[in-house]
């Protein structure tokens, strides 16, 4: 078998897996572009940064908490360890101890709203996910064509990629080089069949010995006016 056949055989297949991965992802976009799923998933980014929100205030109110909670024990260890004799000292710390007292409460009430609103909002992520599950669903139903339509070009697609991994075992490394060096300079395209006298991707015309030479080598004709690899079959 030429090489030249090899590799028009492979440029058909990788011709038809870039066709169908285009579509696979055209697929992808028409599926995932619902104003439906936008609005779901734009809901759960909301509920999440609520929660991360709140998640911090509840962490720093717990520092609070933590950190005064501390000191009042630290004053009222001093308050009652008795080597306190000042009676303007002892006053003092315990107007302090009384004061931490007040602030403690008053930020364990912050603390249990933030736990609140926490709970609440973790409801709000849970539900927002549910939502953007059934918007995906819903989307999936009413797309149920262009599903099958991409599970067929799934299956159709790891058959060529298969297809083309054994083709590519009978293709010599720098022939296979030169073909994926022009199929970047080529738009894709870097075989080209001999139709009606001439390329088929430039029309560029051959002479009948360049037509003979096609047929009867073994090595690599390019086409030239384009410079793609020519075969005929």
């Amino acid at each position: 078998m030429s090489e030249a056949l090899n590799l028009f055989r492979l440029q058909n297949l990788d011709t038809h897996i870039d066709r169908s991965i285009n579509r696979i992802d055209e697929i992808d976009r028409i599926l995932s572009d619902s104003q439906v799923i936008k609005q779901a998933q734009k809901a759960l980014e909301q509920a999440e940064e609520e929660m991360k929100k709140i998640r911090i205030e509840l962490h720093q109110i717990e520092d609070k908490v933590e950190s005064q909670t501390i000191k009042r024990k630290t004053t009222q260890a001093a308050l009652f360890s008795g080597n306190i004799k000042n009676p303007k000292e002892l006053q003092d710390l315990s107007m302090e101890s009384e004061a931490l007292k007040r602030y403690i409460s008053q930020l364990e009430d912050e603390q249990l709203e933030a736990m609140v609103a926490f709970e609440v909002a973790e409801e709000t992520e849970l539900q927002a996910k549910k939502n953007l599950e059934q918007a995906k669903g819903t989307t999936a139903e009413q797309n149920a064509a262009l599903l099958g339509e991409r599970n067929n070009l799934s299956a159709e697609l790891e058959r060529m990629l298969r297809e083309k991994e054994a083709v590519i075992q009978s293709i010599p490394p720098e022939k296979l080089s030169l073909y994926q060096k022009l199929r970047k300079q080529k738009k894709g395209t870097a075989v080209a069949a001999v139709s009606l006298g001439g390329c088929s991707i430039c029309g560029q015309a051959l002479t009948p010995a360049d037509q003979q030479a096609i047929r009867a080598s073994n090595q690599i004709i390019f086409c030239p006016s384009c410079g793609r690899i020519l075969y005929e079959g």
